[in-house]
């Protein structure tokens, strides 16, 4: 009897140690769950904080970008004929031939600019200025003699080659590089400022008829070509005579957001890519 009831009390003393067992087991784990569950909320936490922040170091930039490309004129393109880019990177295409009219003795441009051109010259006229137009198209063959002159030139000054071509090209672009190929550049000053032994110099802005083609020039198509500040994107010193034709709307939007032609035709080329996405 005695043996019985020891069985019993063994048997009892087992049943509760196992119930123990199993009720720290479940506390055990219900507490890593917790703690799990609390370690993947605060990376989750950490990660969409980081998120944010790297959205936010760069949306107010990205946003400005995207807004300007928005903004682009709807139904411009890079290829149009207008926005032919010839520069240090671009060179003339070998089988471009622009449509030429002569608008003054041996002074050439392109048809299609014409009446723009005009109207503009006789809207600066009326405002009491006389001006000059110092050069339009010109030939590789030209350019090519200009660049060679200006070396030579250079050289003859003590330069060494190297040095010289360097200078030549601060102003002289590179033949088959000159925008003047196209026959929708034009190099013009007054000629007041040509009569009293000047030239093509980037002072001709201190001149009134300077400020009146810069004031003037957007609202029949054309842009200065080669602005004070973008050397870095244009290759090409500071020219305050040299305007280029691109269409009325085109210059209106690159005068407005101050961009050089480059930039512009990168703006576009990025839309036309996202749309082709």
């Amino acid at each position: 009897m005695m043996i019985k009831r020891r069985l019993i009390l063994l048997l009892s003393s087992l049943i509760l140690t196992g119930c123990s067992a199993i009720d720290n087991e479940k506390r055990i784990n219900e507490q890593v769950s917790e703690t799990t569950a609390t370690d993947q909320e605060d990376s989750e936490s950490t990660n969409s904080n980081q998120s944010k922040e790297e959205t936010d170091s760069v949306t107010e930039e990205e946003k400005d970008h995207l807004a300007l490309i928005e903004s682009l004129p709807e139904n411009v393109s890079t290829k149009d004929w207008n926005l032919i880019l010839v520069n240090n990177w671009n060179p003339l295409p070998d089988d471009f031939e622009p449509d030429l009219v002569e608008v003054e003795p041996d002074k050439q441009i392109d048809r299609k600019i014409v009446n723009a051109y005009e109207n503009w010259t006789a809207a600066a006229e009326s405002a009491g200025h006389n001006l000059y137009l110092a050069s339009g198209y010109r030939s590789v063959e030209r350019q090519q003699n200009n660049y060679d002159r200006s070396i030579n030139q250079y050289v003859q000054e003590g330069y060494t080659k190297e040095e010289a071509v360097e200078k030549t090209e601060e102003y002289i672009a590179i033949p088959k590089r000159s925008e003047h190929h196209t026959g929708l550049a034009i190099d013009i000053v007054d000629q007041e400022w040509i009569a009293e032994g000047n030239g093509l110099t980037p002072d001709y802005d201190t001149q009134e008829s300077q400020k009146c083609l810069i004031n003037t020039m957007g609202d029949y198509g054309f842009i200065l070509r080669y602005p004070e500040d973008k050397k870095e994107v244009t290759d090409i010193n500071y020219e305050s005579w040299h305007f280029r034709y691109v269409g009325e709307e085109n210059a209106r939007f690159i005068i407005d957001h101050n961009l050089a032609l480059e930039e512009y035709i990168e703006l576009l080329t990025e839309r036309e890519t996202r749309l082709d996405e």
